[in-house]
This record gives C-alpha cells, structure tokens and sequence, in this order.
C-alpha cells in the first residue's frame, strides 16, 4: 500500500497496490570447438518474461470540504526540504469523514516479451611472414516479440462512499522522520473487497478492454562481424575490425480515432560499425592503447511503439496530470567513440591507469518535458492540463572527458597488514546536446554527472574478506524542459546556463548522491561461509529538483539494507 496526501485546496488521497507477478524464464544451449589453430563457437537461445497487471489498482479519495484554512507556515519550516502546514490541514485532509470515494481502479492483461536467438563464430591463428594473426568471423540473429494488453477497469461510486467506511490499513509512528504525520490509510485491497461485494453501487466507466499504451512490437536484428589482429612486434599489436548490424521493426499501437490497437508502422536500416584499435608497450608492465570505435543504440520498444500512458487528479481545475508519449519517429543513436588510455601494471599486483575519451553522437535520444493545455492524452482520460514528457532524437551531441584508476592489494605492508587493499577512480565529463525543440543552449547530455567517483578500501588475508565502498555521483539532468525563457511564479524568466536551464521551470535533475556500502565475509569449517553486507548505510536521499534544488520535486529515503546469511560450497577442507 502507497498512500500519498496531498495538502492544497484540492484534498485529494490515494491507496495503491504493488504487488508485481513477473517470470522470467530462459534456455542456453552452446558449445566452444578448440583445435590446433582454430576454434569455433555457437549457441541458441530463448528467453521469455511477462509481467501480470491483475496486481495493479489505485483507489481515489477526494474531500468533500468545499473550502480549506490550510496555510503554510514558515515560522515551523526549518529545512526547505520538509516545508510544515499548519495544523488545520492535518485536521482537514486526516478527517476520513471528509474524503469520498472517487473512483477504484482494477488491473487486467499482462505484458510478456519473447526472444529467440542463434549465433556462431570462428577465427583462426596464422602467420604474415614472422608476424602472429587472428583473423575471426561470426554472426547473431535476433528476434524479438514484445506486447503489452493491460488495461484498468474504471469503477465510479453512484453515491457518497466515505473513507471512514474503511479500517485504517497502516501506522507509522516515525513518518518522514517525524517531520510530518502519516494521515489515515484504507488498505486497497479492503477497498476493492468492498466493490466486488456491491457491484451496483458503483458505475463501471469504461469496458473497452483497451488501454492507449498498449503495443504489439516485432524487432528482427542480424549481425555481422569480421576481425583480424596483428602482432606486428612484441611492443605493438593492432585489432581491426568491422560489424554491420540490421534492424527490420514492426509495430501496432493504439489508434485514437478507431479506439482500436490497429495503428501499424514499419522501418529497416542498416548500420556499418568499424573499429581499430592499437597497443604500445613502452615496458613490460606499461602500455598505451589508442581506440576508435562505431556504436549504435537502439530506442526502447514501448517508445517507438507510441505507447501512451498518463495519471490524473480528480480534483476539478488541478494541473497535477502528467502523461508520457512515444514517438514511433525515434531513429536509432549512433557514436563515433576515441580513447586514449594509458596503463601501468604494479606489482605484485595492482594498476594505475588514466585516459581521455571522446564521443561525437548522432540523432541521441533523449526526453523532453513541457506542458499543454486542453490536451487528451487518450480518449479514455479528461481534457485538462498536463505535463508531458516525450523521448525525441536531438541533432547531435558530443561527450569528453577523463578517467583514472587505481588498484592494489598492499602485500608489501608487514604482518596482518598485508591483506589491505585499495581500488578508486575518478571521472570527469563535459557534454552538450544541440538541436533540442525550442531550446536555443545546448545543455549537458541526459544522466551525464560531471563529477563521479569510488573509493573502495578492501582486507583480504586468510579466512577473512572486507569490502567498504563510498560511490558518487554529482547532479545531473533527468529530462528538459521544453523551452528556455519560461516565465517563473514571479514573472522572470528562467535562467539559461552552460550546464542546463535553471530556475522552477528549468530542467529537471537528479540529486547529487552519495552513497556508503559495505560487505564481509569468513569462511568457516566445512565450506561453510558467514556472509554479511550493508547497502545505503548513509540513508542518502534520491530524487529530483527543477532547475535548482530547493526547487524539490521528489524526495525518497529507503533506508539501510543489513542483511547476513551463511554460504556453503561442497568442497574438502583439511
């Protein structure tokens, strides 16, 4: 159960159920031929999934109060994070003899993608002159068949159903940290007993049987490849190779002037991946490796599907519905990938690398948020205002930056400090997307942090192993906005930067997020292992802001994760 309170003029409460039914399923059979100068691999494969929407529903309170006196109260607000009200409207919203029924929502259909594979390769060792050769052949072919038929069933009370009808469902003395008071939870499952029960006291909205995001998807893929490798000294060892990759795609969407999913589209292309790259070894434990490399990245099925989904308030007048769109126009992405990396081996054991990359991308995918007005998503939801947010490809992109690493197990320490070790790293990237709808800047690429880094101290000596981690990542952008100069509440426009457009209307970022994880283990008689891990130590939040962040969105806090257990591998010990 999910409940969610919202304290405006516009009192409105929800109880949900996610409980998810998904399988998944898949088979493996290959094999690896090793001869004398050659060798041959193969497999086939098929994978199933599907996830089942009979889990799914929401039911929809609404207050009954035709005024509120709630008012925020900044005398109380101690953090702009955790803003306080006050008290009349907890006393408003928590009175469930003022929240009504407004609608109960039952899940039907199911989602499922299958995938059938085969794939073979060779290569083969020889000799130009004094020189060592590889030279390596192969192919895959793919196909993919992916649907989704869930739909909700729509049920409107005829008459006056309060909350208070309903047992409070869930407590919790320490709510948000005691910033605030968890209000009153019917359990949606009771509130759907109760319409089961009593079919005729409510009106069933909708029985098509059809929901706008629904999908049928077909995407065939064959591939490819050929590559040789030439050892042309002890020092210097060059790959070359090339893959062409081809896409043939089919879908059935929904179709909003029938009602009916008979919306069908098609397209194929074809794409030529080469690649080279080059190694230099200065000394026996140094090298340099220069790289470049072709890559595609193909849209995800529900986007080109133009799957539609959206959530609404039921309050009259609210602007809190949103609405997701696909975009059957979606091209595939491309990169054209440098590198430059040098490393050097430690002994006994242990790296230190560095490098630069480039990436120069062509038609990228990204998300786009905007708002309009008097918009129906789909013929089954309300004409009202919404916030849309919509995958589209933008002109171009490039990425750069640079890398390094660090790893060493510190043998040479004396004594029990010899099991200590240390692994780190450290990224630093510049990106800027162009050609965005109605955005003259050219902001950072979509998850691209400028700054991310690990630190990961490590013990490993006799029956003991130790792992600690510290893992950041600095704010980056979720999705855009959809024009910059949007005008803020106090009527100055929002204000653009190199990194991205700021402001409460600005784009949308995650926070920066830092997060502490641990993890040992001993290994005791008789392949017996005592396992224990801690995941989110820090209780570090996750979330989003719009254009600065005391301009919140959403914050989440999940808590530690401590979990032990033992592990035991059927092996002799002495």
């Amino acid at each position: 159960v999910v409940p969610t309170t919202r304290l405006a003029k516009a009192r409105t409460c929800n109880t949900q159920n996610r409980r998810p039914d998904i399988a998944i399923a898949s088979l493996l059979i290959g094999g690896k031929h090793v001869l004398s100068s050659t060798w041959y691999s193969w497999d086939v494969s098929a994978s199933r999934s599907r996830d089942i929407n009979r889990s799914a529903g929401q039911a929809n309170f609404d207050s009954t109060l035709s005024d509120s006196t709630c008012q925020y109260d900044p005398a109380s607000t101690k953090s702009i994070y955790r803003p306080q009200f006050t008290p009349s409207c907890f006393a408003e919203a928590y009175d469930p003899t003022t929240m009504a029924l407004n609608h109960v929502q039952i899940g039907h259909g199911k989602s499922a993608q299958l995938n059938l594979q085969i794939a073979g390769a060779m290569a083969k060792r020889y000799h130009i002159g004094s020189r060592l050769a590889n030279i390596e052949i192969g192919g895959r072919f793919r196909n993919e068949h992916k649907f989704d038929d869930t739909f909700n069933d729509t049920f409107t009370p005829n008459g006056t159903i309060l909350q208070s009808d309903f047992r409070n469902g869930f407590t919790n003395g320490n709510y948000y940290n005691n910033s605030y008071k968890l209000g009153y939870n019917p359990n949606y499952q009771i509130v759907r007993d109760f319409l089961l029960a009593n079919p005729g006291a409510f009106a069933k909205d909708s029985s098509l049987g059809i929901d706008p995001s629904n999908y049928d998807l077909v995407e065939k893929v064959g591939a490819g490849y050929l590559m040789n490798s030439i050892d042309f000294s002890s020092k210097v060892r060059v790959v070359a190779g090339v893959r062409f990759e081809t896409t043939n795609l089919k879908t059935i969407s929904f179709d909003s002037t029938t009602n009916t999913l008979s919306d069908k589209a098609t397209g194929s292309y074809l794409k030529v991946l080469p690649s080279v790259s080059l190694r230099y070894a200065f000394t026996g434990n140094t090298n340099l490796r220069l790289a470049y490399g072709r890559g595609i990245s193909r849209p995800d099925p529900q986007d080109i599907a133009q799957a539609v989904t959206f959530t609404t308030n039921s309050s009259p007048g609210s602007q809190k519905n949103t609405a997701t769109l696909g975009n059957p126009s979606l091209k595939a992405e491309t990169a054209d990938n440098f590198d430059v990396l040098v490393e050097h081996y430690l002994n006994p054991f242990g790296i230190i690398s560095a490098g630069y990359f480039y990436k120069r991308l062509t038609d990228p995918i990204v998300t786009e948020s905007f708002v309009l007005q008097n918009f129906q998503p789909s013929p089954i939801a309300p004409v009202g205002t919404y916030t849309v947010t919509q995958p589209i490809n933008a002109g171009s992109a490039w990425i750069s930056g640079f890398e390094a690493a660090y790893l060493q197990h510190l043998t040479f320490l004396p004594g029990k400090l010899s099991g200590l070790g240390l692994s780190a790293n450290y990224s630093y990237t510049a990106s800027a997307a162009k050609g965005l709808p109605g955005r003259s800047d050219h902001p950072r690429l979509l998850r691209n942090a400028p700054s991310t880094w690990n630190i990961s101290p490590t013990y490993d000596r006799g029956r003991f192993s130790i792992r600690a981690g510290l893992s950041y990542n600095q704010a980056n952008i979720a999705f855009y906005s959809f024009q910059d100069g949007t005008p803020t509440k106090d009527g100055t426009p929002s204000e653009i930067t190199a990194g991205g457009l700021k402001g409460p209307f600005g784009d949308g970022y995650f926070y920066s997020h830092l997060q502490v994880d641990a993890q040992g283990s001993i290994r005791l008689k008789r392949g017996f292992t005592f396992v224990m891990y801690g995941l989110n130590l820090t209780n570090e939040v996750f979330g989003f802001y719009q254009g600065n962040s005391q301009y919140m969105i959403q914050r989440e806090y999940y808590g530690p994760t401590i979990a032990a257990g033992f592990r035991w591998s059927p092996s002799f010990e002495k």
